[in-house]
């Protein structure tokens, strides 16, 4: 029977859920709006498989180290309204199209109609296209293995995206299940800053819906039709026509509208899960294939819209992402690390997490958010209101 201090170390990825041949396990919403397992006692027969497919208790079985690296890349999509769309340089989404052409299935994180993050799993164009950009939120992926590994054992081909953590659930429960069934599935792990609280994430729409009197009906934490890749905007879209576009981790000030307040509450780490603070899954991981984020530093010409950066940690993603990527360019993974530490580094929790995610269950304390960000914030906000704010930064590198 799985069990240990969940609100600290679990990650919500639902491998226990979905593999307990007696649905023992409920996974349900904590006071802090995320998703935890509950275990009955009365229904548990002592098993063990959620023991066996928990990425806390299995890390070490998946650590790697740097003789466990295939390749390192830089890549940009030639396909610039796919960049658009992606969070980056558009290579999960090259895959994953790929993936498709060769008749396999993809399983990634969606928005549902409430603007809830979840997992599906299909086979269309339409359902690639919904899996493009960033969430930042935490996944619901319930039943989601379950499904997977019943096309594996009919034969099929499944590529599968998500966070670290998701991405070994996935194959923690593939190994434990039938590892023959391996060689059919693909891991994308994305380079994961952490996962925010879904309670978050509704205050702020419940907030956002009451300001403008329209429900919310389109949202893109990464939208480049302004500048491009070098300086990305939020946008939020409502049914009564009226959008909101402001620039990505930059405080903003336009009166009554307190929209740019998301970003800098993921960026400042408030409404992060625990976890996230110690995760299981950084690094070099083998039960990953491939890894893909952001590469910042790359943002003129073919780069315009995005790159991205994309590691292999083994054999089977090496071969599929030369195979699918066009143009792949050899790069250095101490490179990749230096730019992006958040591959092998976790977050760290600020003081006053607790008490944001006790307030925002009133919507209109986003109002005052400001007063639990750090003191560095303030400073940012000065420097962006004088003009200052470029200029620094290119001063301190």
């Amino acid at each position: 029977m799985i069990n240990f201090d969940f609100a600290k170390y679990c990650s919500g990825c639902s491998a226990c859920h979905d593999i307990c041949p007696v649905n023992a396990i409920a996974m349900n919403f904590d006071a802090e709006g995320f998703i935890m397992p509950e275990v009955s006692r009365e229904k548990c027969i002592n098993c063990g498989k959620c023991d066996l497919v928990c990425p806390h208790l299995n890390r070490e079985k998946i650590s790697g180290n740097r003789k466990d690296i295939k390749g390192v890349w830089l890549y940009s999509s030639d396909d610039d309204d796919a960049k658009m769309k992606s969070s980056s340089g558009a290579a999960c989404y090259e895959l994953a199209k790929r993936f498709l052409e060769e008749g396999g299935f993809i399983s990634g994180c969606v928005w549902d109609e409430n603007f809830n993050a979840k997992h599906e799993t299909g086979r269309s164009h339409e359902l690639l296209t919904r899996t493009q950009g960033s969430k930042y939120l935490q996944s619901d992926t319930r039943d989601i293995h379950r499904e997977i590994l019943e096309l594996l054992r009919n034969g099929q081909k499944v590529l599968f995206s998500g966070t670290p953590c998701q991405a070994n659930a996935i194959h923690n429960i593939i190994m434990n299940e039938d590892e023959t069934l391996r060689e059919n599935l693909i891991t994308v792990a994305l380079i994961c800053h952490g996962v925010a609280s879904p309670l978050a994430w509704e205050s702020f729409m419940e907030l956002m819906t009451q300001r403008e009197k329209s429900p919310l009906i389109s949202v893109n934490f990464r939208d480049k039709s302004q500048e491009g890749y070098k300086k990305s905007y939020c946008r939020y879209s409502f049914a009564n026509g009226s959008s909101v576009n402001l620039p990505s981790y930059l405080p903003s000030f336009l009166p009554n509208r307190p929209y740019r307040y998301i970003e800098a509450t993921l960026v400042y780490n408030l409404a992060m899960r625990k976890s996230c603070s110690h995760c299981d899954c950084k690094g070099i991981n083998r039960g990953i294939d491939l890894i893909a984020g952001d590469w910042y530093a790359e943002y003129t010409g073919k780069g315009r819209l995005g790159t991205s950066c994309v590691i292999a940690f083994t054999e089977r993603g090496r071969n599929f992402a030369q195979e699918a990527l066009k143009d792949l360019r050899e790069f250095e993974y101490d490179e990749i690390l230096r730019k992006n530490e958040l591959l092998e580094k976790s977050i760290n929790l600020p003081p006053n997490r607790e008490l944001f995610l006790e307030r925002i269950k009133d919507c209109s304390y986003w109002e005052k958010v400001e007063e639990l960000y750090p003191p560095k914030y303030k400073l940012k906000k000065l420097l962006v209101r004088f003009g200052l704010y470029s200029i620094v930064k290119k001063l301190i590198g």
